[in-house]
């Protein structure tokens, strides 16, 4: 009796088991392409959170800026150190 190979067959034994490729030196899986994916959204999400930080602050300190030596003065704050007053939280100066 001979056996035959069948189309089922020869794709059953063609499909690698998990965790296992056919490719000697596979390019990009899945996993690793959604992972991918994943890093550049979650850059671009902190790109946008900076920038939209940045602008805020240079809102405020336009604010401050346009602010007579008065109301700084009531305030606390002298004219020279406005960016000092805005920036204080990402560093010590």
């Amino acid at each position: 009796m001979t056996y035959q190979h069948t189309a089922s067959d020869t794709l059953a034994s063609r499909i690698p088991g998990r965790g296992l490729v056919n490719a000697p030196t596979p390019f990009l899986t899945a996993r690793r392409a959604l992972g991918q994916i994943g890093a550049l959204f979650a850059a671009l999400g902190e790109a946008l959170l900076r920038a939209a930080d940045s602008a805020s602050r240079v809102d405020r300190i336009e604010a401050l800026t346009s602010k007579s030596d008065e109301d700084l003065a009531r305030m606390g704050i002298k004219r020279a150190d406005i960016v000092h007053v805005v920036f204080r939280d990402l560093c010590y100066v």
